[in-house]
Formats: structure tokens, sequence, C-alpha cells
């Protein structure tokens, strides 16, 4: 981690308390948490066989998201993050609507994960389940954003445990056949 800044003379400023690798955890979090256990079935069965081509898209587009998220928070490194970058470059009315946007989506997005752990924890309690873990959540992120970190990196380790466990489980099976990788008439 690096070191925090003292932000001598501007007491308005936020110390940085997380460094590069958090930083980098933290987006990993944010793009493979619960929604790899969601995603994966319905977007399996629109795609068909072209499942593959459509997470090499997802990718991609992901890449160019975290990229130019990256690119923006070291052109303009200061607290606000999307609200910002739509405020500087093109005016106030965008910022305000983009930091709005991003804070809807995101709530909605945590409102969707929530319910996606309460269905793998406990299926007939999901709703309750989920509210649990946000509340969880919530104590976690009060306590301090190194301790959010933190815990980002073992959701992170725990999830990239799971899917490599079913890779494996799946090349090692009896029944896979890779053949069935390639891309099909159902492919939509």
């Amino acid at each position: 981690m690096s070191k925090p800044s003292t932000a001598a003379g501007m007491p308005d400023e936020l110390q940085r308390r997380l460094g590069v690798s958090d930083a980098v955890v933290i987006g990993l979090g944010s793009m493979i948490g619960a929604g790899i256990f969601a995603a994966l079935a319905p977007a399996a069965n629109a795609a068909g066989s072209g499942l593959l081509i459509g997470l090499a898209a997802a990718a991609v587009v992901a890449f160019c998201n975290a990229t130019s998220s990256a690119r923006l928070a070291a052109r303009y490194p200061v607290s606000g993050g999307t609200y910002v970058y739509g405020r500087e470059r093109l005016g106030d009315f965008w910022g305000y609507l983009a930091g709005w946007s991003f804070v809807v989506g995101k709530t909605a997005s945590c409102a969707a994960m929530a319910l996606t752990v309460g269905s793998y924890v406990w299926p007939g309690q999901a709703h309750a389940v989920a509210v649990a873990a946000v509340v969880a959540l919530t104590v976690v992120n009060y306590a301090g954003v190194q301790k959010s970190a933190l815990l980002t990196r073992v959701i992170v380790a725990v999830v990239l445990a799971v899917l490599a466990a079913a890779v494996v489980a799946c090349l090692a099976s009896d029944t896979a056949d890779a053949a069935r990788l390639g891309v099909g008439a159902d492919a939509t």
C-alpha cells in the first residue's frame, strides 16, 4: 500500500489510504463479484454456443471501462469520481446526471448482488439474507476503506477459487467435450 498523503493546508481533501493493488482488487471485485454466479446461466441460455464469444466481448468492454476510468482518475485526482469526470469534460448538468446515474446503477447492482448471495446461501430466505448481507457490508464500510479493501480481497479470492474449481471440475469430467465449444447454429 502506498503511504497516506498529508493534505497540509488543504483540510477539504481526502487522504489517500489505498494503494494501486487495493484499487486493482476493488476493480476486480466490482467486475467479478456475485454477478458471475447470477448472469452466466441467462447469458448461456441466450447466447447458446456463442457464449465464449459473448464473454470475450464482455471482457473487452470491461477492460475499456476499467482503463478509461483509470485514465480519468489520473487526470482528475479528486474525490467525486464519475460526477467530477462528467462535470470537467461535459459541464455541470452532465456531471450531475452522470453522478446520479452512477449512484442509481450501483444501488441496483448492490441489490441484485445481495439477492444473488441470498439465493445461494439460503434460497428459502433469500431476501432476509440479502438484507443481512447489506447490513454486514455497511458495518464493514463504516469501519473504514482499508477494512473494505481487505474484505474485497477475501471475496475476490473466494470467487476466483470457486471459478477455478468449477473449471477444473468441468475439464476433469468424463462428459467434457471440447467440440461443444464451437459456435453452432444455436448462437443468437
